[in-house]
């Protein structure tokens, strides 16, 4: 039978786990025929261009970086050119 230490520990790390999960997501924060600003907590390049593509291309058009996430602002901003 576990212990209450033991089910402290577990409630934490599923709580610190679910955390990690939530707080790194990469998502479109706002999206139009002309920019795309996407949010992106772990700054990942990467995903943000995957994502600013795919809102972009609904237009028939491609997505430019303008605005890179720096530590005080985690938001991408992509310009959709044609």
């Amino acid at each position: 039978m576990p212990t209450e230490h033991t089910c402290w520990h577990q409630i934490m790390l599923i709580s610190f786990i679910a955390c990690a999960l939530s707080g790194c997501a990469t998502s479109v924060v706002s999206s139009n025929p002309r920019n795309v600003v996407i949010e992106s907590q772990s700054m990942n390049a990467k995903e943000a261009q995957k994502l600013a593509d795919a809102e972009c291309l609904k237009h028939k058009r491609f997505a430019r970086m303008t605005i890179k996430a720096d530590y005080w602002d985690r938001n991408y901003t992509f310009e959709c050119v044609e």
